[in-house]
């Protein structure tokens, strides 16, 4: 389909309204947040005319924005990326699909959500959107190009950052007080949202890295009396709903503030039509690759914790399979051995 028709789809279709239930839940979410800063920032912040755009993130499609007193985030492309298999607008059609299949699924993982995707935006179109937004850019990215209009989800309330920071960066870097809270107060470090790492034991930590970008890894978790085992059961839920009801790999697919996910510019649709072990290997091979591999717990480090996470896989992998009236064509437990097996050589 013509971009410039998708834009104009997604206009008609959305017409920059949220449903009133999902409003209202956004403009609670939104005070909160205006809530955790010092009275001036915001009135600064909300008594302005021309409030800037704040980047909040950026990922290999492009940069994340968001503008305080809006409900919504936006993802903007990065230069030369349209060119790209990983383009935004392939990344926006995927989402789509997951954010449709997660809310029919809801009933399987009703603790995991997926940012709904809004509205695309192309470089080439919608003259008045450009000609408020660019002027409110930052600088480097002024300029058009792509955009995703999203759900915004909040970080993590200050009161956890700081926690964060007093137990993993200070001891580990020798940070004394000051240190600790100039670290927190970091413009880079107030977008928090917490990739869970439950394939991955620790690594060496480098204080100057943004917190955002920051995963809590499993011994970590472990030593803070972190309750891991439904983070795995609800891990293996998110990918085989993924897998068998979005039908998407879920290559490099971010898992962010215990709850959601995002992020898939580097994931493929999976035709189910094909044979088994074509897509027994398209879902198996992202498993292993990326950041997959450290968010999914691994049989070999951690037996418990997998046998969580393939349990919750196997039980919504069924339920989808039976809804879809697959289940003569695809086995869970088949899949899981395969993977497993796999898993243990790649790896």
């Amino acid at each position: 389909m013509d971009q410039r028709r998708e834009d104009k789809h997604d206009e008609s279709q959305h017409s920059g309204v949220l449903p009133i239930a999902q409003s209202a839940r956004i403009f609670q979410l939104l005070t909160t947040k205006l809530g955790l800063m010092a009275d001036s920032e915001i009135l600064k912040k909300s008594l302005s005319l021309n409030t800037q755009l704040n980047q909040i993130g950026a990922g290999l499609q492009g940069a994340v924005f968001e503008q305080v007193g809006k409900p919504l985030a936006m993802k903007k492309e990065t230069p030369g990326n349209e060119t790209l298999r990983s383009k935004l607008y392939h990344e926006y059609i995927l989402h789509c699909n997951a954010s449709a299949v997660f809310e029919q699924y809801r009933f399987i993982s009703s603790e995991v959500r997926v940012p709904k995707p809004v509205q695309f935006i192309s470089r080439e179109g919608n003259s008045a959107f450009w000609g408020e937004i660019l002027p409110k850019t930052p600088q480097p990215h002024r300029m058009r190009e792509d955009i995703v209009v999203m759900e915004q989800f909040l970080p993590l309330p200050k009161v956890v950052r700081k926690a964060l920071i007093s137990v993993i960066y200070a001891p580990e870097q020798n940070l004394d007080s000051t240190e600790t809270e100039a670290l927190l107060n970091h413009p880079t470090n107030e977008h928090y949202l917490a990739q869970i790492y439950l394939g991955k034991t620790n690594r060496s930590i480098d204080h100057r890295i943004p917190l955002r970008n920051f995963p809590p890894y499993l011994e970590t978790m472990e030593q803070t009396g972190s309750e891991t085992l439904p983070l795995a059961s609800a891990m293996g839920k998110v990918y085989a709903i993924l897998h068998w009801g979005a039908a998407i790999n879920g290559e490099d697919v971010d898992t962010a503030r215990f709850r959601c996910i995002s992020d898939f510019g580097q994931g493929e649709a999976v035709d189910l039509t094909h044979d088994p072990d074509v897509v027994y290997q398209a879902f198996k091979g992202a498993m292993v690759t990326g950041d997959n591999q450290h968010f999914i717990s691994q049989v070999t480090r951690s037996p418990a914790l997998f046998a969580t996470f393939r349990q919750g896989y196997l039980e919504a992998g069924n339920i989808i399979l039976s809804h879809k009236r697959l289940k003569n064509k695809f086995n869970m437990e088949d899949f899981m051995q395969e993977y497993v097996e796999y898993a243990e050589d790649f790896l």
